[in-house]
């Protein structure tokens, strides 16, 4: 009608990366052009794929003219590709997505609703199902009890007593991120290197605010070997990932992170080494005692007593040094309690 004000849509712009992921860009690409809030953009860089994956993108790109599309001449890696897509932004907003990952119906109205209603706020995160190569499900990200059953807003000052407490909320494969607050506080610089999305979260929460909603509104492949495979098993790796993030910290964000955030990412970070290496070393026992059931082809009773009873020390031994590690590392609290309650419960 004549007079009438006609409002805007969020202007959205999708970020993906891709490297050799052909097999998912059929659920992947749809899922974020098929949202209810369609997005301003959706740029695509490929990152020197041997497999099919251009002409699956080749293929979206010449039906829907919202997809960007940009080819790496050779493999350059995770970070030099994404942030290759990134200068390349122009929306209000934006969405970080994985080739091989997947989000929900209604991610994008619900979370630009959710920052239109809370103006401050730098990002929107919902939970993410996790799911492994054969479509089985894991536990969330986050991982239950949520801080909130209802949708709510995290004002700076409780996400900072939230992080001290090691509480985690956030899920960066659901997430939407304000563009003038990533401007606002220097997120999303190719300094923080493979922590990026991490470190730009922390940046954004502590200083702008944060929403939340506990419902589940993208999918997470965790794969065998990908790209965060290496550092969810392998010590060394993890950890010459954390201390350089922190270094980072410590120079490049000292001025918008607290010292006690910073502190306690390096404990948390210490103690999710330990952990591992206390997982790499049950699981050399376990090699190494059947081995030992091999060896002893006909083992008679006190055979097998003797090595049931080498096993269940091997694992009273790690689960006493991953409780004194935490004890030394972490907060005990009654959320980490839940959430350790509800990991006894899944298994």
């Amino acid at each position: 009608m004549k007079g009438d004000v006609v409002l805007e849509s969020p202007a959205i712009s999708v970020i993906m990366g891709n490297y050799n992921h052909a097999h998912y860009l059929d659920q992947s690409i749809p899922a974020i052009l098929n949202q209810s809030l369609r997005p301003k953009e959706l740029i695509i860089v490929d990152d020197g794929s041997t497999d099919n994956s251009v002409e699956i993108i080749e293929g979206f790109a010449r039906k829907d003219p919202a997809i960007r599309f940009y080819k790496n001449e050779k493999n350059m890696g995770n970070v030099p590709t994404y942030m290759r897509a990134f200068a390349k932004v122009t929306g209000d907003y934006f969405h970080c997505a994985s080739a091989d990952d997947l989000i929900l119906p209604g991610l994008f109205e619900k979370g630009t609703a959710m920052l239109a209603k809370y103006p401050q706020a730098g990002m929107f995160s919902g939970v993410s199902k996790r799911i492994d190569g054969n479509g089985n499900e894991q536990v969330t990200s986050p991982e239950p009890p949520y801080i909130s059953e209802m949708p709510c807003y995290i004002s700076p000052e409780k996400a900072l007593e939230l992080a001290l407490d090691g509480v985690t909320w956030l899920c960066t494969q659901s997430a939407i991120w304000r563009m003038s607050s990533i401007r606002e506080v220097g997120a999303y610089s190719p300094a923080f290197g493979n922590y990026i999305d991490e470190i730009s979260a922390a940046l954004i929460t502590l200083n702008c605010g944060t929403c939340f909603t506990s419902e589940i509104l993208g999918v997470s492949r965790v794969l065998e070997n990908s790209f965060s495979d290496k550092y969810r098993f392998d010590p060394k790796s993890f950890i010459d990932l954390m201390e350089d993030s922190e270094a980072v910290m410590r120079s490049e964000c000292s001025e918008k992170l607290p010292a006690s955030f910073i502190d306690t990412f390096r404990k948390r970070s210490l103690y999710q080494m330990g952990a591992m290496a206390l997982n790499d070393w049950k699981s050399s026992g376990d090699e190494c005692h059947d081995y030992l059931d091999r060896a002893l082809e006909n083992p008679s009773l006190l055979d097998r007593i003797v090595l049931s009873a080498s096993r269940a020390l091997i694992t009273t031994h790690k689960r006493f040094l991953k409780l004194f590690l935490y004890f030394r590392l972490r907060r005990l609290t009654g959320m980490m309690i839940s959430k350790v309650v509800g990991r006894f419960k899944n298994k």
